[in-house]
């Protein structure tokens, strides 16, 4: 028992140590492209020509193409095993237990301007990669697609308990790495042309890329929906959470007002802990009271043949669901990625290229539903 307790303080200050890591910075910067203006760029990535003037220096409204502009501050950013993170980083360097959280420090407008600051970020670093794209291979040209990243906030869905490569104890939150799948599919639609948006985002997440699978992702109860207005209310209550599902339709049906609808789809990313269903994903189509939503089964059939595996089959169902009731998406699923009950589907999810393949499958099932139409 001792040699067993002097190994786990000799392995926390080694975590410790790493999980301080090295602090640098993230710039949200833009390169101008022909045809751009100051008014154009500050629209697109929710800023006014007045900060980008003043973070850039200039004296004029003049620019020109090759140009890089400053969009907003520079946002710190901790390594980690588990990271990066961006502005703020977890206490803990792992999930402690299933019931460990760490509750939201900020007001949910706070995390709301870190968040969308975090994203604009993103944005800019996709609209990099889009220059390189060829215009041939900008196959969702038109199409708006809302990702919702499931549960959330102070919902932090499934928890369950897993092992390390030496069968020590440790957890997989849900939310936690559902949203980083989330945010590899958002970069590539994005990369396929589509106008993408996310229902719920974080103040400090991007894309994990993690070098140690063991150290997994803690339950920070911080994200928030991605709704200005919302947030401005000061209350715990505007967290995402089981109390107010209904807002995730609301914000994608925001994002789709002016658009073609019949260019338009929602998809909801679970991995849920369910022990009368075996391993592997599921697709859920709306079925509300017995009366099926056929576009949204034609798109769920088309996400099937993405997510099949010869080994692990995809499920397919139809049930009513709220973030699929009332959802103005011509086309509306919600997808149980992997099914955590089961510990290889629950150790699976920790590894990056694992959450990467997961994400490329549904693009792929997108491409599908919209190649068939």
């Amino acid at each position: 028992m001792q040699i067993v307790s002097i190994f786990q303080i000799i392995l926390t200050l080694c975590l410790s140590l790493l999980f301080a890591g090295n602090a640098s910075s993230l710039s949200l910067v833009y390169r101008v492209q022909k045809g751009d203006s100051l008014w154009e760029i500050a629209r697109r990535f929710q800023t006014s020509i007045q900060a980008i003037k003043r973070l850039n220096r200039l004296r004029g409204n003049e620019i020109y193409p090759g140009q890089q502009l400053r969009l907003g501050p520079s946002i710190r950013e901790y390594t980690a095993p588990n990271g990066p993170y961006y502005g703020s980083k977890p206490r803990a360097p792992a999930q402690q237990s299933r019931a460990y959280l760490e509750r939201a420090q900020s007001r949910p407008i706070e995390d709301y301007r870190r968040a969308a600051g975090l994203l604009r970020a993103f944005d800019a670093e996709i609209r990099a990669k889009l220059e390189k794209v060829r215009r041939s291979k900008l196959s969702l040209n038109g199409w708006k697609i809302v990702i919702d990243p499931g549960h959330g906030g102070t919902d932090p869905g499934a928890v369950v308990a897993n092992i390390d490569g030496v069968k020590r104890s440790i957890y997989v939150v849900e939310d936690e790495y559902v949203y980083d799948i989330a945010l590899r599919v958002y970069e590539r639609l994005r990369l396929y042309g589509a106008g993408v948006h996310l229902t719920v985002i974080s103040p400090n997440h991007l894309i994990r890329e993690n070098t140690q699978a063991s150290v997994t992702f803690v339950n920070e109860q911080n994200e928030i929906y991605n709704d200005e207005a919302y947030n401005r209310r000061n209350h715990i209550r505007v967290r995402p959470g089981s109390h107010n599902l209904t807002r995730r339709a609301q914000i994608a049906n925001g994002f789709f007002k002016g658009a073609p609808s019949r260019k338009t789809l929602f998809i909801s990313l679970h991995a849920d802990n369910s022990p009368n269903r075996p391993r592997g994903p599921l697709v859920i189509y709306l079925n509300r009271k017995g009366k099926i939503d056929t576009r949204s089964r034609k798109f769920a059939q088309a996400m099937v043949s993405a997510l099949n595996q010869t080994r692990i089959p995809c499920q397919i169902a139809g049930r009513n669901l709220a973030v699929l009731r009332n959802n103005r998406a011509y086309a509306e699923i919600l997808v149980e990625i992997r099914n955590v009950h089961d510990k290889g589907e629950a150790w699976a999810l920790r590894f990056h290229k694992n959450r990467q393949t997961d994400a490329d499958r549904i693009v792929d099932g997108v491409l599908n539903y919209v190649r068939g139409r």
